[in-house]
C-alpha cells in the first residue's frame, strides 16, 4: 500500500489534464464535429504510462479521472451511466499487461526483460493492445446496453474510431512529453 495515495493523484491529475485538453480541443471547441474527437483520444494515454509505470496503484486515480473528465467537462454528451465503460477503459491496459505476462512476456525494467518499460516499442504494444481491448469491450458494452453515440448501433467503424483514436492520442501525447522532457533531462544530466 506504499504510495498508493500519490501515484492515484498522480494518475488522477495527469489523466484530468489530458480530458481538459481533449476536451477543449475537441468538444468545447467545435472544431471537430459529431463526436469525431475520438479519432484523437488523448485520456488514454495516462491509461497507459500510468499502469505501465505505476502499476495497480494508480488504477483508482485514473478510475476517478474517467468518471470526473465526462461528467464535469461534457455532462450533456453522455446519455449513460458510464460506470461500467470508465472500469472497462481503465482495465484495458491491465489486460494488455496481464495478457502479454500469459503468453510469456512479463513487464519488466532490465534489458534481459521481455517486455521493457524503457522501450518505446515495448510501450506500443501495450498501447495497442490495450487500445483493441478497450475499443472492442466498450462498444460490445455499449451495444448491449443500447446506448450509443451516433443514432446508430455500435459498429465496426465505431469500433476502429475507439482504437485509432487511442493509438493516435497516445502517439500525440508521447511525442509532446519527449520534446518536453528531452531538455529537462539533458540539463539534469549535465549538472551531474
Amino acid at each position: 500500500m506504499k504510495n498508493l495515495f500519490i501515484y492515484s493523484l498522480t494518475a488522477f491529475v495527469f489523466s484530468s489534464v489530458l480530458w481538459i485538453m481533449w476536451s477543449f480541443f475537441t468538444v468545447q471547441s467545435g472544431i471537430v464535429p459529431n463526436w469525431m474527437g475520438s479519432l484523437m483520444y488523448l485520456p488514454h494515454a495516462a491509461r497507459v504510462l500510468m499502469v505501465v509505470y505505476f502499476g495497480w496503484k494508480s488504477i483508482p486515480g485514473l478510475y476517478l479521472a474517467e468518471l470526473w473528465g465526462p461528467y464535469y467537462l461534457a455532462d450533456d454528451a453522455y446519455n449513460f451511466a458510464l460506470w461500467i465503460p470508465s472500469a472497462i477503459s481503465v482495465l484495458s491496459v491491465s489486460a494488455a499487461l496481464f495478457s502479454l505476462k500469459f503468453f510469456g512476456f512479463p513487464l519488466g525494467t532490465t534489458i534481459k526483460s521481455p517486455l521493457n518499460k524503457r522501450n518505446y516499442k515495448h510501450i506500443g504494444l501495450i498501447t495497442m493492445i490495450s487500445a483493441f481491448f478497450n475499443a472492442l469491450l466498450v462498444n460490445v458494452y455499449l451495444s448491449q446496453i443500447h446506448a450509443n453515440f451516433e443514432p446508430v448501433e455500435a459498429d465496426i467503424n465505431q469500433v476502429l474510431r475507439f482504437f485509432v483514436g487511442d493509438m493516435l492520442g497516445v502517439l500525440v501525447v508521447f511525442i509532446f512529453l519527449a520534446m518536453f522532457l528531452k531538455p529537462v533531462l539533458q540539463q539534469s544530466q549535465s549538472k551531474t
